[in-house]
């Protein structure tokens, strides 16, 4: 289909200069139905489906997939792996469910995982682009709470120093858990914040809001930029930034969603290394 062959063409279209890149990164809650689903037991058998819709329906498909809190190891692969996608950094367990990262085949055949400390709770690899440029990808859920901030601080510089052992150009992906302070502090750690990047639009600013959100019981109502992507390297430039998972499933209530995060959806451009 003429669809299809857009989606497969998006990555080499300008394979010589920049490789453009689609990339979704969402904590799913494990899966779990909101406490607002309208049926907990129909929820949890069609959350998985419901999942793959919401990262898949963008055109084109994202090139790689950033997974945090999967409620076991394979389910990135039980969910995507028809449709193309392989899971390659190794998941991991963090303090609540598991870490994965998954590209498209074409891309994982030019990949191969990075070994990393399991006290960072996250998942790397590396991937030669068509335009042979190498990047470092990581896919991370970081320490929780307020309190956690210096431990966060800590797994960002372990991190960032495990990825430049592969390649200047990083993406880093993931539930990070952290708050506004902490943001100079982690920009000169990890590089460009890519919401700031994209034009810092306050409608894609928050991937918590539990005012709208009411996917748990209780809980206070606040907004949150916990979920972040940063880039690193001479060769990648921001060109958007949006959310994902942000619209309430379709036939349950008014605050029905099918996480207490929104995803992130990023696009990218990676330039041919000189």
């Amino acid at each position: 289909s003429i669809t299809q062959s857009m989606a497969s063409a998006a990555i080499t279209s300008t394979s010589c200069y920049s490789t453009p890149l689609t990339i979704v990164s969402w904590n799913i809650a494990e899966a779990a139905p909101s406490f607002t689903a309208p049926s907990f037991s129909r929820r949890a058998k069609e959350a998985p489906r419901l999942i793959r819709e919401c990262i898949l329906r963008n055109q084109p498909p994202p090139d790689i997939i950033a997974l945090q809190e999967s409620p076991f190891p394979s389910f990135g692969t039980d969910v995507f792996e028809e449709q193309g996608y392989v899971s390659v950094g190794g998941t991991t367990l963090s303090h609540c469910g598991y870490v994965d990262l998954m590209l498209k085949k074409q891309l994982a055949k030019q990949s191969r995982q990075i070994s990393l400390d399991s006290n960072l709770s996250s998942v790397a690899c590396r991937i030669v682009l068509p335009n042979k440029t190498t990047i470092s990808v990581s896919s991370s859920h970081l320490a929780p709470f307020k309190h956690g901030a210096s431990t966060r601080f800590r797994q960002c510089q372990h991190l960032r120093e495990s990825l430049l052992q592969e390649s200047d150009n990083m993406i880093l992906l993931g539930d990070y858990n952290m708050r506004q302070s902490e943001d100079t502090s982690i920009e000169n750690i990890l590089g460009i914040d890519a919401w700031k990047a994209a034009g810092s639009n306050f409608r894609s600013k928050f991937t918590w809001d539990s005012f709208a959100n009411k996917y748990h019981e209780d809980g206070f109502s606040f907004r949150a930029r916990f979920d972040r992507c940063y880039v690193g390297g001479e060769n990648i430039r921001v060109n958007r930034f949006g959310l994902i998972g942000n619209k309430v499933v379709e036939g349950g209530s008014t605050k029905d969603f099918l996480s207490d995060h929104y995803g992130m959806i990023i696009g990218l451009d990676v330039d041919k290394a000189s």
